[in-house]
């Protein structure tokens, strides 16, 4: 969808093509010769008719991709395209780098450049080249497979073009990387799994096998049932200490070491202590009955004795086995910002398929037409990609083909009605909580939101990052009595000034009269203290507020956390990486996104250095970036103070950020989960009769024309950007 400043300044779209000299014209300019010397010249020879007068040119197109090289597996046809942390391990290793060739390139050039890019991995010599073969992707599955192609294919430019993802180039290579690399394992699951989990999956040659642990098993019971002696003492006793393991011979091939029947009791041991889990069951009930040894042994390192081993694994085990408290899942990881980026694109590649699903909405209606849409269970039930029409308020459908401005616009929008016109929250000063809303409940709302937030999330549109922490972590724990609460998490203000006067009570005077303001509620509430004192004022305020914001309104979470986050599996997501919280917490001082940031995602694209129109079109980015630190700064008032502003112009400006124009140009104020795709730009038109910015949202491209005008050293330019940012309102209205 384009968003053009004006109706009178649209761009046009209509291309002269030269007319192609006719027969006719050609016999006329053969008569003109020959009139004007009475033979033609041998070194003009004449044009044959039949031939068109323009040279038609080769179509050559050029590519540039991320090239991933595969490691050797040999007999192996169907492989898993790397993504996240196996995409890492192999970057890390040296086997993914950037190639750019055009349709014009033999074999051999491709073949040489992918030996240069991985030679450095392979420890390759000069003049030896890598053998490897392309991998092309199988629709629908997200996975690879070598293609079938005749001995003599040849694997020029446009073959190879053909096979690419619409980043990536996939290889395989025929040859073992040298020891130093790390190995790489392609898993569906290596991605996503937790650390736990990836230690599991080393291999388990040091784990007992099925038939020792039942043999310790068996031993047990033999030994608990056998007679005492005469002389009072158990048939061990009679033994030596090394005697018990020969009285079962017959299993002498089976059974284990003494370190491991002594590691069997002493997990017995400790399985007995360990605190329960979430949902009442020891370790041992969530495991299988053969499993328990395997899990410490995956633990053992191969540099100590056994018996330390076994006792180091068995303090990793409870480290992170056991429930953590809250304040440590909260901060267990920080990531930059371009990594939780591609862990957020990484999952939303797996779970949003490529077909699209269409949405029709109104902006004057949006969260009524988006709860309708949303409501309907073959809607949700579908993973699609959103393909979202707006329907005008003259009742017809917007032009403009939705390649991600619209949908982005869209989230954008429905974000703010989520928090301002569905009724579902209410705003407190740490953020935004659920209120209870019966009839929400009884229609499974707050289902439906939690599906929005979702989809928010997986299909690029800004982060719906307005939830009070307090809500986040019932949400990504279930626990209530864990959270941390304090009175500011209240929306009411009445009440919260209430719990305040008693939390800030520093005398027993002024804590009675504290506790009076609370009277009207606190006895219908079983269990609160009373009376009220300075030593259990802190369990009234903290279980009051627990009461009031959350298990009072317990159904509204749970169908916002159990059955709506759920949806593209975006809860067990926050789950496993907590810092991705970030994505739904209000951010602790509320900021715009900076100057700075909106001119560096707007990336400029020049004309070839050397070109007269080079140097005007950087004058003019340096011209834009001032513009936009004077919105920053709050300072575009005063350089149009010598222009007569009209009322809608003043009251514009003193709402104008640098959101506002990311806004207009990408519809997203700010940079989504998963990043801008394709990246936003700057490009340059050389137009003397158009001034105002246009904006294309689908290919994320701001247009800044260029002429005398714009360039003058004055405040033109200032005043047209923002003309042309109030003429898209709709974009550019945060």
């Amino acid at each position: 969808m384009d968003t053009s400043a004006s109706a009178d300044e649209s761009v046009s779209n209509e291309v002269s093509t030269p007319a192609v000299p006719s027969a006719s014209g050609t016999s006329n300019f053969a008569t003109t010769v020959t009139s004007l010397r009475s033979a033609p010249l041998p070194s003009i020879p004449l044009r044959n008719r039949a031939q068109s007068g323009y040279l038609r040119r080769r179509n050559v197109k050029t590519y540039t991709k991320d090239v991933v090289c595969l490691t050797f597996s040999p007999g192996v046809s169907v492989f898993i395209i790397p993504r996240g942390e196996t995409r890492t391990r192999l970057a890390t290793a040296g086997l993914v780098g950037k190639i750019y060739f055009s349709t014009e390139w033999s074999e051999d050039q491709v073949r040489a450049e992918i030996t240069a890019i991985f030679s450095g991995a392979f420890g390759l010599s000069e003049h030896q080249s890598l053998p490897f073969q392309f991998l092309s992707t199988i629709k629908g599955c997200k996975k690879l497979m070598i293609p079938k192609v005749t001995s003599n294919f040849p694997w020029g430019g446009k073959e190879v073009a053909s096979v690419c993802s619409s980043t990536c180039l996939y290889i395989m290579a025929e040859m073992e990387v040298p020891a130093q690399n790390c190995s790489v394992e392609l898993s569906d699951d290596s991605d996503f799994e937790s650390p736990v989990v990836q230690r599991r999956r080393v291999t388990r040659r040091d784990a007992p096998s099925r038939a020792q642990s039942e043999h310790c098993e068996r031993q047990e019971r033999v030994e608990a049932s056998a007679p005492p002696s005469d002389d009072g003492m158990d048939l061990q006793g009679q033994r030596g200490p090394n005697e018990a393991m020969n009285h079962f011979a017959v299993t002498q091939r089976h059974a284990p070491s003494r370190a491991q029947s002594e590691h069997c009791e002493r997990q017995e041991r400790v399985e007995a202590s360990a605190p329960p889990s979430d949902d009442g069951m020891d370790l041992q009930g969530q495991r299988g009955p053969n499993e328990a040894m395997n899990h410490f042994a995956d633990f053992i390192p191969i540099d100590i004795e056994e018996d330390e081993a076994i006792e180091e694994a068995i303090r990793r085990s409870l480290l992170e086995e056991s429930v953590q408290p809250l304040q440590d899942s909260r901060f267990a990881e920080s990531l930059s910002i371009e990594e939780m980026t591609g862990i957020v694109k990484a999952h939303s590649e797996r779970v949003v398929t490529e077909a699209n699903r269409p949405i029709y909405i109104s902006r004057g209606n949006v969260w009524t037409t988006a709860l309708r849409q949303f409501s309907r269970r073959k809607f949700t039930e579908c993973t699609d990609l959103l393909y979202v029409t707006f329907a005008s308020d003259e009742g017809t459908n917007e032009d403009g083909e939705d390649l991600g401005g619209p949908r982005r616009e869209f989230f954008r929008l429905l974000v703010k009605a989520i928090f301002k016109e569905s009724g579902a929250f209410e705003e407190s000063l740490n953020g935004f909580t659920p209120r209870m809303n019966i009839s929400h409940v009884q229609n499974g709302v707050y289902r439906t939101i939690g599906q929005m937030m979702s989809t928010i999330i997986v299909q690029g549109g800004e982060p719906s990052a307005l939830l009070s922490p307090l809500v986040v972590d019932y949400l990504l724990t279930g626990h209530i009595f864990q959270l941390k609460v304090t009175p500011d998490d209240v929306a009411d203000m009445e009440l919260r000034e209430a719990l305040k006067k008693v939390d800030q009570a520093l005398t027993t005077e002024e804590l009675e009269q504290a506790v009076e303001c609370c009277d009207s509620w606190r006895y219908q509430l079983e269990g609160l203290p009373n009376p009220v004192s300075m030593d259990n004022k802190d369990a009234f305020v903290q279980n009051a507020i627990l009461f009031h914001v959350v298990i009072q309104r317990q159904s509204c979470y749970d169908q916002l956390r159990v059955e709506g986050l759920k949806y593209y599996e975006v809860l067990p997501l926050l789950k496993e990486r907590p810092c991705l919280r970030v994505l739904l917490d209000m951010p602790e001082e509320p900021s715009d996104v900076p100057a700075d940031v909106v001119a560096t995602l707007l990336k400029p694209n020049y004309s070839v250095l050397g070109s007269n129109k080079r140097p005007r079109e950087e004058l003019m980015v340096v011209k834009f970036r001032e513009f936009l630190h004077c919105v920053q700064e709050k300072e575009l008032g005063e350089h149009l103070n010598g222009r007569n502003l009209t009322e809608a112009e003043n009251a514009f400006i003193l709402t104008l950020n640098p959101g506002h124009i990311l806004a207009f140009a990408t519809g997203s104020s700010k940079v989504p989960a998963i990043g801008f795709s394709p990246s936003p730009k700057l490009t340059f038109v050389h137009d003397d009769t158009k001034h105002l910015l246009i904006a294309h949202t689908c290919s994320n491209e701001l247009q800044i024309f260029v002429n005398r005008k714009n360039l003058a050293d004055d405040d033109e330019f200032d005043y047209n950007c923002l003309v042309a940012l109030m003429n898209g309102y709709i974009f550019s209205a945060v």
